[in-house]
């Protein structure tokens, strides 16, 4: 499982109108911490390029792997490979804005392992813009492309790599927080959750 996250400090700046520094730097903790604990049971590996940020992980139990080159593609591109290198047949990308995550395994379940190793899992934002949560066979020639309309781009890279694709909508993973709206349908759907459960 792979987790990039940028230096905590410079995180949301697209909420800079509604949060102060610190408040942004407390709501990014809140979410990857979130995030990992939603991974319990599997090898979590984060990748960033602050020391703050390393420092964290390794307290929440969790591999680092430095990013040498800048932005969210080299970043998977490098924690895809430290776990290949690792002898694991799949890579899972989960952003760590995801305020609402419990669990990742009901993304596993009707596909075995050949089917996966054979294919890209791709869990979109909520706009069907971004892609949120990914699960790649780390011995593909896979071209990450993250950013505007990466649910789309995606697709296609995985058709050019002769990958199927298996598409999961999921209502939870689904929502990212970049803008005020995704902070108030975060909370409004964290409220609900919390009365069911």
């Amino acid at each position: 499982m792979i987790i990039p996250i940028k230096a905590f400090h410079q995180a949301k700046e697209r909420l800079s109108d509604l949060l102060t520094p610190a408040e942004r730097l407390v709501l990014a903790k809140m979410c990857a911490e979130r995030v990992i604990r939603a991974a319990i049971g599997y090898q979590v590996f984060v990748v960033c390029d602050d020391e703050e940020v390393a420092e964290w992980a390794r307290a929440q139990n969790a591999k680092i792997v430095w990013q040498s080159e800048s932005g969210l593609n080299n970043a998977i591109k490098a924690g895809v490979k430290a776990v290949r290198a690792r002898n694991f047949d799949l890579a899972m990308i989960i952003h760590s804005d995801l305020p609402l995550a419990t669990g990742f395994s009901h993304l596993f379940e009707n596909s075995d392992l050949q089917t996966l190793k054979t294919s890209i899992t791709v869990v979109p934002d909520r706009h069907e813009d971004g892609t949120n949560v990914m699960i790649v066979p780390t011995a593909s020639d896979f071209e990450f492309a993250y950013g505007r309309n990466s649910f789309i781009e995606h697709q296609l890279v995985a058709e050019k790599c002769n990958l199927t694709v298996r598409i999961i909508h999921d209502q939870y993973l689904s929502v990212d927080i970049d803008t005020a709206q995704d902070l108030d349908l975060a909370q409004k759907l964290q409220k609900i959750t919390n009365m069911i459960n």
